[in-house]
This record gives C-alpha cells, sequence and structure tokens, in this order.
C-alpha cells in the first residue's frame, strides 16, 4: 500500500474501514434517481448553497460517471429512453425495482446478472477462508481479502470502468497491498517498533490535541450554521464519536506504522535539482487544468492546496457577513428551492425579501462603521464573514473570484466583480447564508508563481513524493525477499 505523507502526521498504512453491502436493488434505484436529479441538483448546489463545494464539475463528473454506470450494467440512457420507465412511484412494496413505473424488471434481482456481467467479477463473502498468499512467517486468508477487492472493483465500476477489463488487475493489487500489510507489521515487530514508548505517548498526545482542535475549526469554519462556535462544534463531534479521546486511541492502534515509516524513509533527502523538476513537473499540470478548468483553481485556493499557476482574470474579495439565524437560513433555502422545483405559493418570493430586509439595520450600522474609518477587518471580526474567510490561508487572501466562478453565490460573484478599484465595498449581496458587504482586496497576479516564494512548499512536496517512492520500493524488497505465493484462482 502506498504511503501517504502529508504535513501532519504521515500514515503509510491507513485502518481500512469496510463499507457496508448494499443490495443490487437499492444500487439501481439510488443510481436511477439519482440521475434524474443530477442536473438540477448540481446547478443549484453550485450557484445557491454551500459555497464550499466544488459542486459544479463534480456534479457533471457524477452525472457522467453514473451515466457510465448505468450503461455498463445494461439499462438504456439517452434521449430516446420513455420517461415513464423511470418513473419512481413508490407503490410496489414487495419489489422495491417495480418502484420504476413502466420497467419490465425481473421478479428475482438475481436474473439481472448472468455468470459473465460486468458485476459478476465481485466475490461472495460468505464463503469459508482459504488460504490465498502465504509468505515466510506467514498467510493471507480470503476473508480479509475479499471485502477490500469488492470495495475497490465497486469504485473502478462506479467510476465508469469495465469491470472484465479491471477485474483481475484490481485482486492482483489487493492481494499484493494487503500482503505487503502483513509483511510490515511483521518487520516493525522484530524492530521493536510496535511498543509505545512514554516519549511516544506524549507525541500522541501532543498529536490527537492538534488533530482535534483542527476538526474543530474546520467544523467552525465550514459550517452551514454561521453562529457555529467551538463548543457547537464539539458537541456535534461527539454525538459523531469524535472525542479528544478517540482520537487518542485511533492514534495508538496507527503510531507503530507511523514509526516504522520514519524509520524507513529517514536518510531520504531531496537536492535543489529534485526541487526544481517537482516544481516544474506542478507547474505545468497546473497551467494545464487551471486553463481549462479554471474552477480547479479556486477549489485549490481554498483548500490551501500548493499552487504554483494562475489563471488570467481573477481577483481577491473578502466580506462581512450579516448572516441568518439558523432556522431562518433553512426558511429561506427551502423557500429558494420550492421556487426553482416550481412548487413555491406565489407570495414566496416575498417571504424571502422580508426575511432579507430583517437584516437592514445591521448592514446599515456596518455601513456607517466603515464609513467613519473603521478597519473592514476588524469588522469581519466583530460582524462575523465568510466561513472560509474565519481562519488560514483564505483569511489572509480572500477568495479568488473571476467572471462565472462557482465557488460563491452568482449574486456574490457578480456584485464583487462590478467593484472597479481595491479597497471599494459593495452594497449588500444576498447569498443562502444573508447579506455579505465584499471588499475587493486587489488582482490576483496571473502566470506562474516563482519557484522563490513557493520554495519551502515545494520542497516538501518532492520530499513527500521521494519518500513515498522509496518506501515503496522498500516494501517491494520485503516481498520479493518473503517469496510469496499468490493463489488467486481460490478465490473464484
Amino acid at each position: 500500500m502506498a504511503a501517504n505523507n502529508d504535513n501532519s502526521r504521515r500514515k503509510p498504512m491507513p485502518r481500512r474501514r469496510r463499507r457496508q453491502g448494499v443490495s443490487v436493488l437499492a444500487v439501481i434505484v439510488l443510481l436511477i434517481l439519482a440521475l434524474l436529479m443530477g442536473a438540477f441538483a448540481g446547478y443549484f448546489i453550485a450557484r445557491k448553497t454551500d459555497p464550499h463545494i466544488h459542486a459544479l464539475q463534480d456534479a457533471n463528473d457524477r452525472i457522467t460517471e453514473l451515466e457510465n454506470t448505468l450503461t455498463l450494467i445494461g439499462y438504456p440512457v439517452g434521449e430516446d429512453v420513455d420517461p415513464a420507465r423511470w418513473a419512481y412511484d413508490n407503490t410496489a412494496n414487495d419489489n422495491a425495482l417495480q418502484d420504476l413505473s413502466g420497467a419490465d424488471w425481473p421478479d428475482d434481482e438475481d436474473d439481472l446478472w448472468s455468470d459473465d456481467s460486468l458485476l459478476g467479477a465481485t466475490l461472495p463473502e460468505d464463503s469459508d477462508p482459504v488460504v490465498v498468499a502465504e509468505f515466510q512467517g506467514g498467510q493471507l486468508l480470503s476473508n480479509e481479502v475479499i471485502g477490500e477487492y469488492n470495495d475497490q472493483l465497486t469504485s473502478q465500476i462506479f467510476s465508469g470502468h469495465s469491470a472484465d477489463e479491471v477485474a483481475e488487475e484490481t485482486l492482483n493489487r489487493v492481494l499484493k497491498e494487503l500482503t505487503g500489510d502483513k509483511l510490515i507489521a511483521q518487520r516493525a515487530t522484530e524492530l521493536g517498533l510496535t511498543e509505545l514508548s512514554e516519549a511516544d505517548l506524549t507525541q500522541i498526545r501532543q498529536q490527537a490535541a492538534a488533530n482535534y482542535e483542527t476538526q474543530l475549526a474546520d467544523y467552525v469554519a465550514f459550517s452551514d450554521d454561521p453562529g457555529e462556535t467551538r463548543e457547537s462544534a464539539a458537541k456535534k463531534l461527539e454525538d459523531e464519536g469524535v472525542t479528544l479521546e478517540s482520537v487518542v486511541e485511533s492514534l495508538k492502534q496507527s503510531w507503530w506504522s507511523q514509526k516504522y515509516f520514519e524509520h524507513i524513509v529517514k536518510d531520504v533527502t531531496v537536492t535543489d535539482d529534485e526541487i526544481q523538476a517537482c516544481y516544474d513537473a506542478l507547474l505545468t499540470a497546473q497551467r494545464e487544468e487551471f486553463t481549462a478548468y479554471p474552477e480547479d483553481f479556486e477549489y485549490a485556493h481554498a483548500n490551501g492546496e500548493l499552487v504554483v499557476f494562475r489563471p488570467e482574470g481573477y481577483r481577491a474579495v473578502r466580506d462581512i457577513l450579516v448572516s441568518f439565524s439558523a432556522a431562518d437560513a433553512d426558511v429561506v433555502a427551502t423557500l429558494t428551492e420550492q421556487i426553482e422545483l416550481g412548487t413555491a405559493d406565489e407570495n414566496a418570493r416575498e417571504q424571502i425579501d422580508a426575511m432579507y430586509e430583517t437584516l437592514n439595520d445591521t448592514v446599515k450600522e456596518v455601513q456607517d462603521k466603515l464609513n467613519d474609518g473603521q478597519p473592514f477587518e476588524s469588522l469581519m471580526d466583530a460582524y462575523g464573514c465568510s466561513p472560509a474567510l474565519r481562519n488560514g490561508q483564505m483569511r489572509s487572501e480572500g477568495y479568488f473570484i473571476t467572471a462565472g466562478s462557482f465557488y460563491n453565490s452568482l449574486e456574490f460573484v457578480e456584485g464583487s466583480m462590478m467593484l472597479e478599484q481595491p479597497g471599494q465595498v459593495s452594497a449588500p449581496l444576498r447569498s443562502p447564508y444573508g447579506l455579505h458587504l465584499v471588499q475587493y482586496i486587489g488582482d490576483v497576479t496571473p502566470g506562474e508563481v516563482p519557484l522563490a516564494d513557493v520554495r519551502d512548499a515545494v520542497a516538501a512536496e518532492a520530499l513527500k513524493q521521494k519518500q513515498n517512492e522509496y518506501y515503496e520500493q522498500q516494501r517491494d524488497a520485503l516481498l520479493e525477499a518473503a517469496q510469496v505465493k499468490y493463489y488467486p484462482e481460490r478465490l473464484r
């Protein structure tokens, strides 16, 4: 398995989480419903709701993925398909497939798939365990492989690949990964890295505290509730089973793998030439990607990724947000959705207008303070701002937007682009969160970001890549030395 080195603790061997099994019936129904609603939902989400979702391209990609999947499993898509065939009427309680009115579904879902079908490559999980790999000092059993293989194969199919083409490759890869994991665990035990010292426990507690605080900060920063606090976020995380203690326990379980990774790569370094090569590769890739898909640039910047190329036409903005209460935001979102669907009452727009009017007094108060010379940033702290601007890189740099950006609401983008000079502040602009006063910070310099400006980040990226490559080489050496014998045929 590939090592994963990042700016926090690297986890070269993350604990795998098995997905719950889903029946074929449910998969088909969900796929068809998602395809029917995907185009509308993608546009609505991208333009009207959470600005922190890379929504439009993700929605388009998802629609294509779902269409590919439906085609792969034998269902027609396209303009010639009878719409009634895909109508979901929720009447056939005895057979979920019959809820798709007009469809000639078989009574037995097993009839949907023949032995040579595309999904026939998945493996049953109820068979007795057999040895599927053996090596010096151990063996790998089928019940350790099947779930991971089915998960990876399903992901491949949902991405539009043919199972017939990728099944063998996927199985061989999973066998190698899991065998490598076992060999690494053996080697770590031999080196005494699985025992936790007091120094390890101190580091674990420190790292857990940092990780937990990051989760809290992210929860607050990207919450749909503009009134989210650290305390409310902690309670919601606790409801999800995430506490400081749970993070500590999770790190204890995987700490040995981190120690092993650091032991293996401790002597790996990068040269100036390798840093330059990493920069050149990033620049080439980003120039092509961000020129073709500028929204990817916005997404990368908003997520704090290393950016070495900036497209033309961007400006940086920040905002003061006079926000709705969580309850009012839900009402506005519901009414807006009803208007988009054509199901709203005739006075829905007036209701929405009235809710925005309740924020006008506070907006006027902020505008008066700006006119009196109070710093924009201090008022961001006093009254609030968009969640992404509460801390981190976005706090100092602001949003990078251009005409047609999908990262914020349409009105936010259009109003921001109307500002004529840096320092100018917009009129109140609507979004699902409330009313924004947007300040034009300045233009984003297009083209390549000089290596000197991002050298430390590029060096860290180059080192991460080289460490991971070296780690994989050492894992492959362990596999070769262990004289592994694989028996994939026993899984068929």
